[in-house]
Parts: structure tokens; sequence; C-alpha cells
């Protein structure tokens, strides 16, 4: 398989470390975070054999990185834009890797969550999605963080965008894997639980597991989960 990685889009490759072929794995960081710090995920994820490739997102890196990036109202103005121009950009990334769409795994953590099972309802037909202390139910998260941060109802035009995207009104077959902390202060469990209760009836293949005492972190178990998950399927 021929991988194209002058950049389109910048991207960080990692080469499959077997010569057995697997698939190829998009691996999507949380808010505020950087390609750099998620390189030990993707090499660990690389000597399973998978290749490896980690995006660079919108407001982050060299993408003009947001200055004050956890500053309350700099989350509020632009995590869902990330998130959604994340998902147009999928489009453009296939291309770039010069792959079908069966030939990716969609694995993201924290914001990065989101955009995975985003762009795994988007990309019909792909291999698989990993959301990690994400959620799959755009609408019903925003609706929660909002009420927790005693903020203003979603206007009609708000909930219309979110709704364009939210991967619980489109049927996604692809394998699933959801993994969460019960005790996540920062995407509280009941978002995934959501999306959970919606998807199940359309994807027979989900699996949704939950640590009890972990917070807004992955673990070493969590890794571990994910590991096994992946061995099983592919």
């Amino acid at each position: 398989m021929n991988l194209l990685t002058d950049s389109i889009l910048p991207i960080r490759t990692f080469p499959a470390q077997r010569q057995n072929y697997r698939k190829i794995i998009c691996l999507y960081h949380g808010w505020g975070s950087s390609v750099t710090k998620y390189e030990d995920f993707a090499r660990m994820l690389s000597e399973q054999g998978f290749t490896v490739i980690v995006p660079e997102l919108h407001l982050h890196d060299s993408r003009d990185r947001l200055e004050a990036c956890f500053d309350r109202g700099v989350v509020e103005r632009h995590f869902w834009q990330i998130v959604f121009q994340s998902i147009e950009e999928s489009v453009t990334l296939v291309k770039q890797l010069n792959v079908t769409q069966v030939d990716i795994i969609w694995l993201g953590v924290s914001m990065g969550g989101f955009i995975a099972s985003g762009i795994a309802a988007k990309q019909q037909g792909s291999a698989g999605v990993i959301n990690i202390n994400g959620s799959g139910s755009f609408l019903f998260s925003e609706q929660l963080f909002r009420r927790r941060d005693n903020r203003a109802d979603l206007t009609l035009e708000e909930e219309q965008r979110l709704q364009g995207y939210d991967p619980v009104l489109q049927a996604t077959s692809a394998p699933t894997l959801f993994v969460h902390g019960q005790c996540d202060t920062v995407i509280p469990i009941e978002t995934q639980e959501h999306c959970v209760q919606q998807a199940t009836e359309l994807n027979r293949d989900l699996t949704f597991l939950t640590y009890p005492s972990i917070n807004h972190t992955v673990s070493d178990q969590m890794i571990s989960d994910v590991l096994v998950w992946l061995n099983q399927r592919f």
C-alpha cells in the first residue's frame, strides 16, 4: 500500500514495525495537546503492526496554536469549530494518504474522541472507531456542558449545526470501542452513555468499557484494553 506523506494537511507518520499488513490508525489528540505528546502512544500502536497517522489539528501545533487555550471563553468559542473542521478535513486526509476508508481506524482521546466518532459517521465504511474519554453524542454533550457551566441555552441555529455532525443521528456500522472513566469531570460519562443508548440498536459491534475511579485521563488498563480490542479484530 502506497502512503503519501507529503503534507497537504500536516501529519506525523509512524510506520508499522511489523512486516504483516494491518490497518492504518489515525490518532487524534485532545484539546490543548500536541502531536508530540502522542508519540509514545503512536509508537506503541506501530509496534503492534499498525501504521499510525497523527494529524495536526486546527489551532494547535503549527496551525495557529491558540494562546491561553485553557481559558474557559477560548474553549467555548473554538471547541466545536475544531471538531467540525477536523471532520471535514478527513475527506482530504483520506485522499492524501491514498487509501480507502476501509483501511482506516479512527482513534481519538477527549476532543479527539469526538472527532474520531464524527469522522467514522461521515466516512461510512471505515474499518473501526475508538473513542477514549470523548463522546459520540454531540448535541446532548453540549446541552450538558451548558447546564453544568450555567451558560445560555443553544440557539436553534447552534442546535442545527451540531445535529449536522452528530454521530448519533447517523447510522455507523463500523466496529466501535468506547472507553471512559466513570469519574470524568471534563467529559462526563453520561455523554457517552447517551451515545451508547442511541447507537446500540444500529451498531451490533459496539463495546463500551468503563473504569471506576478514573477521571479525565488515560490509564494503563485503558491502553491495554484498546490493544486487546484491536488485536481481536484486526
